[in-house]
């Protein structure tokens, strides 16, 4: 028997045991059908316009209601959101006996950049009033993703001259101002080459706390004639993360408790960061026998009031000018934070607390800001959050801080005055907010252009795909 015999035997009493054997059948890709493609693109576009606002300050609720408007705008009306710290999830409800079609998104970086926040509230309004057609809003929110950064010596000019306005703000001279404006310069430059080493945010603040407190150390050594408690209250002003605790309260506030707290936990992890960074700094003027002296903290006579409220009214332009706010809303930024501030002097002049005044500042604060957002067409924390940032008690956080060091009993009392005041704040600009948004809303937008009959979505898919899921695009551009 040859050796060909023996194998055609050998396949005989295969195939009768097991079957013929055939070539294994490879299935091809299977790609989405035209319309779930279409759909993938829109609930795409819309997390990443979520995300950048994410990423870039909003609070969780503008950002889930963002992604609604922007999903049902390009016509995929029935959606479900679930929006948290760090990821976005999308789902579309075809129908409801059919999967529904799901994306997610991840926010891993984050930057206070209000430029972007503008960018995209802008967009969402021209696209849900029918300004725009879906496929001009994609291009239009990749050129808003694409928007080049700050210059940086704008950006260092900018934190430096918001130091030096808070230390005039606080009650300092020239001298306590020129002093602020440098160190804060000098750190808002390490900062910088820091954070391209990767370094966490807390060793970033701990670092920046440290600069400032030294510059202090170095007046008392010189035994110049100025505060230097306020040099410190200057500095860490920039560091203190204000947008994160009114983000974080309003987050609370509105349902998103998850969110609120990842936020609260960022807020005190950089709080604690700034603490480490004085405290290291401390310990080492006493190891050189400096003594920094605290000055208390004593209600502003009359006479200092219009240069106070001019200055906070500097130091909330600045703010904006360093996180981006548009050069048209930059004015009111300046007015809204100089409005907030006279008000806090008025009502603690007229005998109430500390912490109802800064109360009711920020909600005059919040109502402001929306009031001028809805003129301008802009998301309020372009307003708000500048506005607020004269608010922020800096030199009750430095007391506490000082006290802590130094073993003093009253340093659990002055941290939580900071944190009530901080609190009051956050709720009073949550409640201004919330207040006027339903309108800001209504004035900014109408209704959304009506889906088209087929249950398509209003955006043909990608790449070509042809079929009859591929005409909606011009059916939703034709008016109502």
């Amino acid at each position: 028997m040859t050796a060909h015999e023996a194998r055609r035997l050998v396949v005989r009493a295969r195939d009768a045991l097991i079957g013929p054997s055939r070539p294994m059948r490879v299935d091809p890709i299977r790609l989405p059908e035209p319309e779930l493609r279409a759909a993938y693109r829109i609930l795409n576009f819309a997390l990443r316009a979520g995300g950048l606002m994410l990423s870039s300050g909003a609070g969780t609720i503008e950002v889930e209601a963002t992604i609604l408007d922007l999903a049902a705008a390009c016509g995929l009306h029935q959606c479900e959101v679930d929006v948290t710290f760090t990821s976005m999830t999308a789902s579309y409800i075809r129908a409801d006996d059919v999967e529904p079609i799901t994306a997610v998104r991840v926010v891993r970086h984050r930057t206070v950049d209000y430029g972007l926040l503008a960018g995209v509230d802008a967009l969402r309004v021209d696209l849900t009033a029918g300004r725009i057609s879906p496929e001009e809003a994609f291009a239009r929110f990749d050129a808003v993703e694409a928007a080049p950064e700050p210059r940086r010596p704008v950006v260092l000019l900018s934190w430096a001259g918001m130091a030096a306005a808070f230390a005039v703000l606080l009650g300092g001279g020239p001298l306590v101002a020129a002093v602020a404006f440098v160190s804060t310069a000098v750190v808002t430059w390490l900062l910088r080459a820091l954070a391209r080493w990767g370094i966490p945010d807390f060793f970033l603040s701990a670092a920046g706390a440290a600069v400032a407190t030294t510059f202090a150390m170095v007046l008392v050594a010189l035994h110049a004639p100025a505060q230097s408690d306020l040099v410190v209250a200057g500095g860490i002003m920039v560091l203190v993360p204000g947008y994160s605790l009114v983000a974080s309260v309003q987050d609370a506030l509105t349902g998103f408790p998850i969110s609120g707290s990842a936020r609260g936990l960022e807020v005190l992890l950089t709080a604690t960061g700034i603490i480490t960074g004085v405290a290291g700094a401390l310990y080492a003027s006493v190891s050189l026998g400096l003594s920094l002296h605290l000055g208390s903290v004593e209600l502003t006579p009359f006479v200092q009031v219009p240069v106070q409220v001019v200055a906070a009214g500097v130091a909330s332009a600045l703010y904006g000018a360093a996180t981006r706010v548009p050069r048209r809303s930059l004015l009111a930024a300046g007015t809204v934070g100089a409005v907030g501030w006279a008000l806090l002097l008025l009502l603690r002049h007229g005998g109430l607390s500390l912490i109802v005044a800064a109360a009711a500042a920020a909600v005059a604060i919040g109502l402001a800001g929306n009031v001028m957002a809805g003129r301008q067409r802009t998301h309020p924390f372009l307003f708000v959050v500048p506005g607020v940032m004269p608010l922020v008690p800096g030199l009750t956080i430095y007391q506490g801080m000082l006290d802590l060091f130094t073993g003093s009993p009253q340093a659990a009392a002055t941290l939580a005055r900071a944190l009530a005041i901080g609190l009051a704040i956050a709720a009073g600009v949550t409640l201004g907010n919330q207040m006027l948004r339903p309108l800001r809303r209504v004035s900014n937008t109408s209704p959304v252009r009506r889906a088209p009959t087929d249950g398509h979505p209003a955006v043909g898919p990608a790449d070509g795909a042809e079929g009859p899921e591929a005409e909606p695009e011009a059916e939703a551009e034709a008016p109502e």
